[in-house]
This record gives C-alpha cells, sequence and structure tokens, in this order.
C-alpha cells in the first residue's frame, strides 16, 4: 500500500467553502480560473484573497500606481464575480513589496480563521525558476498558515479561533496529481481574464493560444480536450514528510 492508497487524494468537490489566495489580481484566473468556475458551479462557495493591488503591473509610465492599483480591483471584483467568486477579501500590500513569510502567513492566517475554509488554493512556491518574489512568498506564508491555524497558540493577525485546513491545492505546478476538467468552464475562465483589461488587453491572441495549447497538453491522454493540473495534498503533509513531493 503506497501512501496515496492510505491517505487518497483530497477531492476538491467535496469542500463546501474554498479560499483562493493570489499574489496578484488575475493570478487565480489564469492558474485556476476553469477549476473556480466548476467548484462555484457545483454549489460550493468560493473566496478570494488577493494579497497585493498590482499597482507595479504595467509598461505604461503615464498612470500613476495609485490609480492602476485602483483599476485593476475594479478589473477583479468583475472578473472573479463572474466566475462565481461570493467574496473578496484584500490585504493591500504593494505590488513587489510584500512583507516576509512570518508576517503574511500571521495575516493569512488571521483570513483563514475568519472564512474557515474546508481547502485552500494558491501558486506553487516551489515552482521552478519562479522569480517572483510575491509568488514565492505568498505560496509558503500560505502554506505556513495553513499548518499553523488549527492551533490555538498559533498566533494570527488578528488573532481568532483556531480553524484547521485540510487540504491545499497549488495551481502552477510541476508536480500535478489532480487533473480538473475544465471543457465546461473553459470558455467562462478566458472571458474573466479578458476583464483584466490593463493586463491583457495587448497580447491576447499569443497568451490565449498559450493557455489553451497548455490546457490541451494537460488533458491529453485523460477523456477531455482541457485541464488544469493541480497539486492537491492534505495538509499534514506539509510539514515533515519525505513522500510529498511524489504524492
Amino acid at each position: 500500500m503506497g501512501l496515496k492508497d492510505f491517505l487518497g487524494v483530497p477531492r476538491l468537490e467535496r469542500a463546501k467553502r474554498v479560499l483562493c489566495v493570489q499574489p496578484h489580481p488575475d493570478d487565480n484566473e489564469i492558474g485556476a480560473g476553469g477549476t473556480i468556475a466548476w467548484l462555484a458551479g457545483l454549489g460550493i462557495e468560493v473566496v478570494y484573497l488577493t494579497v497585493t493591488d498590482g499597482c507595479i503591473g504595467t509598461q505604461d509610465a503615464t498612470i500613476a500606481p495609485e490609480r492602476l492599483a485602483e483599476i485593476r480591483r475594479g478589473e477583479a471584483e468583475r472578473s472573479a464575480r463572474h466566475l462565481g467568486v461570493s467574496e473578496l477579501v484584500w490585504l493591500g500590500y504593494h505590488d513587489g513589496d510584500v512583507p516576509e513569510e512570518r508576517e503574511l502567513a500571521a495575516t493569512i492566517m488571521g483570513v483563514i480563521r475568519t472564512v474557515k475554509p474546508d481547502a485552500v488554493l494558491v501558486p506553487d512556491p516551489w515552482l521552478p525558476y519562479e522569480a517572483h518574489r510575491d509568488h514565492r512568498l505568498t505560496g509558503l506564508a500560505t502554506a505556513s498558515a495553513c499548518i499553523l491555524s488549527g492551533f490555538p497558540h498559533a498566533k494570527s493577525e488578528p488573532q481568532a479561533p483556531p480553524h484547521a485546513v485540510p487540504t491545499v491545492g497549488f495551481y502552477c505546478t510541476t508536480r500535478p496529481n489532480t487533473w480538473i476538467n475544465v471543457d465546461g468552464t473553459w470558455g467562462k475562465k478566458m472571458e474573466a481574464i479578458k476583464m483584466h483589461a490593463t493586463q491583457f488587453a495587448e497580447g491576447w491572441t499569443m497568451i490565449s493560444m498559450y493557455l489553451d495549447m497548455k490546457a490541451r497538453e494537460l488533458a491529453k491522454g485523460r477523456g477531455f480536450a482541457r485541464a488544469e493540473a493541480l497539486k492537491v495534498v492534505p495538509t499534514i503533509l506539509l510539514h515533515f514528510n519525505v513522500d510529498t513531493e511524489g504524492y
């Protein structure tokens, strides 16, 4: 009997509430928009937590960072609602300047204890060649928060009663163990991404082609046309376990 046979790979569709943590507005849609729409369509409550304001995400020097952050927030709210997200939480850190892991984990833990999700989705911080500090720290801090949030003496910001997170799913990963059929939600995902007009007004043809090709590659041989791939694990495997990488 292997570890997967013993514990089983958690099934996201069994959750009642899912918290999706993203470093910037649009990351959830790009990495897991089809999955998020699928979960919402099943009646699962989906909550977004956005860590930064996205204020440096432009090559247009004529737009002020504060104005860009305002525009991107509106784009993100429309996009999330289009996918069926029920609530959006904003931490409001300056884009590119999130705090170190310990401080960020305490803040994310405060949200976890308030929202009380059955599963948390976040970009994989162990993605090879991930050069963006916001992505690495958000993923690491979220994983840490999920481990500690069930312990009453672990300090969160704000301090709140403990809530144990059973499942964590990492999207944009090179070590997937779960492939979600997104044939029925692909159109909604792409529409949601396009709502982030400040990010995708230019180069949309190439971006949409890449996303489609990647989704088809991930689905190959699985009986459907397009897939999103995630590494979904029981939270207990995120600490002191040598088998998690191959799980």
